[in-house]
């Protein structure tokens, strides 16, 4: 428990600190992880959020509270883009910066290739004008006639 309030407190202080030496709060990213249970789990998702930042300068900070790890990461300039990298867990939403992802759900299943035989449609068949078939009349019986 004093761990997660220093990690916390370490939080808190670290992302104004970043923004005042010029990493503008703008080019930052917050990931909601949740499911995070381990330090190698969060470790893991602290180095693929780094390596999906732009350019060569990135800074981090992040702490852990109860199973969600929050992480501010940047500079990221187009958060679409970096939401389409994210292969850890599945992302459940976006608002604005903010990027909520569930470590335990598996990401949406991709769409089976097109050659792929099991999924694909056989080769269409030809179709030809139909033929035309003669009506044929039943007579009715005198019950059901109407009067």
């Amino acid at each position: 428990m004093r761990s997660q309030r220093f990690m916390l407190l370490v939080g808190l202080l670290v992302l104004p600190l970043l923004t005042a030496l010029g990493c503008s709060g703008k080019h930052t990213v917050t990931l909601k992880v949740s499911g995070t249970s381990t330090s190698e789990q969060r470790e893991k998702i602290s180095e693929t959020a780094k390596s999906l930042t732009d350019g060569n300068s990135n800074y981090i900070s992040a702490y852990h509270m109860n199973d969600t790890y929050t992480v501010n990461v940047g500079p990221v300039m187009d958060v679409e883009a970096f939401v389409k990298q994210i292969d850890f867990g599945k992302v459940t939403k976006v608002e604005d910066r903010t990027i909520y992802v569930d470590l335990n759900a598996k990401p949406d299943a991709e769409e089976p290739a097109a050659t792929d035989p099991a999924t694909t449609d056989p080769a269409p068949t030809e179709i030809g004008p139909m033929e035309e078939t003669p009506l044929e009349t039943v007579p009715m019986d005198s019950a059901s006639e109407e009067k």
